[in-house]
């Protein structure tokens, strides 16, 4: 909360559980990331989020046409699907295929280093949401599971390509 924002709201309003809500952020990002392998942040350097969501993206279907990487990519163009996928290329983590049913039709799909790729980090971060969760009974977790699913408004497994966090 920035000092003389404006008058404080009262004690256990809703205004005020945003606060320690937005307050508490920045600390659960840093316990999410104290807890991932090192191997796993400077892969992260390398690949951006985007790029691990369209990977994600590919691994779930097996070749996938430019368009359908841009429907799947909420917000992302033709144009830009292209782009992700010639970006994808050039780090050697997918490869392009031609359709056999429509020469003209080109197919990504992942290349055996994305697959690792996404095998590791998908092990490390489960291995850092276990960590990071210690702390919390199973029944706790299950609460948090719940509370998370009914603020994102997806069941668990229904939660997109993948299993990394947004940030």
């Amino acid at each position: 909360m920035i000092p003389d924002a404006g008058p404080h709201s009262p004690p256990g309003s809703r205004s005020e559980l945003i606060d320690q809500f937005l307050e508490l952020q920045p600390r659960m990002r840093r316990r999410l990331t104290r807890v991932i392998p090192p191997y796993v942040h400077s892969e992260m350097d390398e690949v951006t989020f985007q790029q691990m969501h369209a990977l994600h993206v590919i691994a779930l279907r097996s070749g996938v046409t430019m368009g359908e990487l841009a429907g799947c990519l909420e917000a992302a163009s033709l144009s830009s699907a292209t782009q992700m996928a010639d970006r994808l290329v050039k780090l050697g983590l997918v490869e392009r295929m031609s359709d056999p049913g429509d020469r003209r039709l080109v197919r990504v799909a992942l290349s055996p280093r994305g697959r690792d790729l996404l095998l590791r980090r998908e092990a490390a971060w489960r291995e850092g949401m276990g960590k990071a969760l210690e702390r919390l009974t199973d029944d706790e977790c299950a609460t948090l599971l719940r509370l998370l699913e009914r603020l994102t408004g997806a069941p668990a497994g229904e939660t997109g390509a993948g299993t990394a966090p947004d940030a």
